[in-house]
């Protein structure tokens, strides 16, 4: 007895390793999966990027940069002070005349009575500044690259949950076949 189906499950099934069929079905695949994956990293690249450089241009209208007088440095002794920065009492007046005071975070070396550029918001509270463009590039790469791997695992999925199904199929086939012939056997 010879069963028809088993063509269908043994190329389906990349039983042979790389040789993947009589139409070398295997590289095609792979390079749908490449494509697949690289599509998706540049289209979340791209949306990350986008994004991004909405937020940073909301942040430039509703911010403001401004030269302030620092009026006392916090200690500047510790670890933590220098990696996040010295904390700062700072004095400005802004365009109207009216003194305003706050506290920000400062980096390098400061003095008091120093002049230095801090950011605002609408309510005339320092801000931390807005992301610069390494930040923009660096965030979208990296968006783009989870995308792709999410992509690439998607295929993968696919590629397994066809190669499942395939078997399925076939197992059916082998199953009415031996049935058929067993019916024929009685």
């Amino acid at each position: 007895m010879t069963l028809r189906s088993t063509g269908r499950w043994f190329w389906a099934s990349d039983a042979e390793g790389d040789r993947g069929g009589p139409s070398g079905r295997r590289g095609g695949a792979l390079a749908m999966m490449v494509v697949f994956a690289a599509v998706m990293g540049c289209a979340g690249a791209f949306a990350a990027y986008r994004a991004l450089t909405g937020d940073v241009d909301a942040y430039l209208a509703s911010h403001r940069q401004i030269t302030a007088q620092v009026l006392s440095l916090g200690d500047r002794t510790s670890a933590a002070a220098r990696r996040a920065g010295t904390s700062a009492e700072v004095a400005w007046v802004d365009g109207s005349g009216i003194g305003h005071t706050g506290m920000t975070r400062l980096r390098g070396d400061q003095v008091e009575k120093a002049r230095v550029r801090i950011w605002v918001d609408a309510d005339a509270r320092p801000a931390a500044p807005p992301m610069g463009g390494s930040g923009v590039v660096l965030g979208s790469l990296i968006t783009g690259l989870v995308a792709g791997a999410a992509g690439w695992s998607v295929a993968l999925l696919a590629r397994s949950g066809r190669r499942a199904w395939t078997a399925r199929r076939a197992m059916a086939g082998w199953d009415r076949e031996w049935r058929a012939h067993a019916d024929a056997d009685s």
